[in-house]
């Protein structure tokens, strides 16, 4: 078999990097139909049922190394791959991969990644040694660029797109349609909440907080969205039990297409989790950042959202001011458009690629 072998954080219950394998599995069926996709996976039996394509053990280099020698592209990405704040050895495997890729003679490409903070010299050496091979790299946003060029990248084809979850098409399932009029009274207007674990438990109160004094003042009922459903799902719920007021959380895990279609229910968004905006963003439902990471910030900024709020300024008035603003303007993002056809960009590119 020939054809792709994509590399990510796939196989681990993420919402978003799930969006991201679906939406790249979109862009290549749209522009090459009938292209062959392998994906390493850390669980290849879900992701084979999610996503339809074949799927191999991300930690078996034996089996990645056979599948290499019938592969004409090895792509890594989208996602935030190579960085080392959650994990140094994070972006080790991930360049390691790619290294192993060129030491078998197969073309590299970078796709719709966010790259950095790279903090550790090491990391940083073995990027740029690593990167500077790749036939072609985009990027999801001008920061991720702005990295690359500052590691000493100088191959002349990193070009911002998107991210490739901008399309992603939704999925409207009965089971969803249930859990909405079980828990969502038809006439009440929803705020959803996406949250997820961050140091700092004074931030998770201030949230609780400011969101009882909104719902108060509005009468919108929150609901939390846990994302990464084994990770999120206690924070939702500890700050759904904080608050005064009614609060729902959604208690099921979704795929990211159901998910998409949450998220379009809903009249405002509040999340740190960065596909839950652009999720957002993609459904033309109004939404906000909370900051964690400098990813919000790029997306917001990018979409042309309202600025995020930075983790460190979340206080209960803040938060509150913010909010108010927010559903008072709700605004769409005004960039959803070029987003759009920015993330179909990326798989241009890789058709470019492929036909070099």
């Amino acid at each position: 078999m020939s054809g792709i072998l994509l590399s990510g954080y796939y196989g681990f219950d993420n919402i978003g990097d799930e969006a991201v394998l679906g939406g790249i599995i979109a862009g290549l069926r749209a522009e090459m139909p009938d292209v062959a996709i392998r994906v390493l996976s850390g669980d290849p039996e879900s992701t084979e049922k999610l996503h339809g394509v074949p799927a191999i053990p991300r930690m078996n280099m034996r089996a990645i190394s056979t599948a290499l020698a019938e592969t004409e592209l090895f792509i890594s990405g989208g996602g935030s791959l190579l960085q080392d704040v959650t994990s140094f050895r994070s972006p080790l495997y991930y360049l390691g991969l790619l290294k192993m890729a060129l030491q078998a003679n197969v073309p590299t490409m970078i796709l719709a990644q966010g790259i950095g903070p790279l903090t550790n010299p090491i990391n940083r050496y073995l990027a740029k040694a690593v990167l500077n091979k790749a036939r072609a790299i985009t990027v999801r946003d001008p920061g991720s660029q702005a990295t690359l060029r500052h590691l000493g990248v100088t191959i002349p084809s990193i070009e911002v797109t998107a991210d490739p979850s901008f399309l992603l098409p939704a999925e409207e399932t009965p089971r969803v349609q249930r859990w909405l009029r079980l828990n969502i009274p038809h006439d009440r207007q929803v705020i959803g909440v996406a949250l997820r674990e961050w140091p700092g438990a004074e931030k998770f109160t201030a949230i609780a907080e400011a969101l009882s004094i909104f719902t108060q003042e509005t009468g919108v009922l929150p609901v939390m969205l846990p994302m990464q459903f084994s990770e999120d799902l206690a924070v939702a719920q500890r700050c759904c039990d904080e608050m005064k007021t009614e609060c729902v959380v959604l208690d099921m895990a979704l795929t990211p297409r159901e998910m998409l279609y949450m998220v379009s229910k809903c009249d405002f968004i509040l999340a740190m989790r960065l596909h839950t905006l652009i999720f957002a963003v993609l459904r033309q439902v109004p939404a906000m950042g909370l900051a964690y990471d400098p990813k919000v910030t790029d997306c917001c900024s990018f979409a042309g959202l309202a600025d995020a709020l930075p983790w460190g300024e979340v206080t209960t008035d803040n938060l509150l001011a913010a909010l108010r603003d927010g559903w008072a303007k709700k605004q769409p993002a005004p960039n959803a458009e070029k987003l759009l056809n920015a993330a179909k960009r990326n798989f241009v590119l890789v058709r470019e690629v492929m036909q070099k």
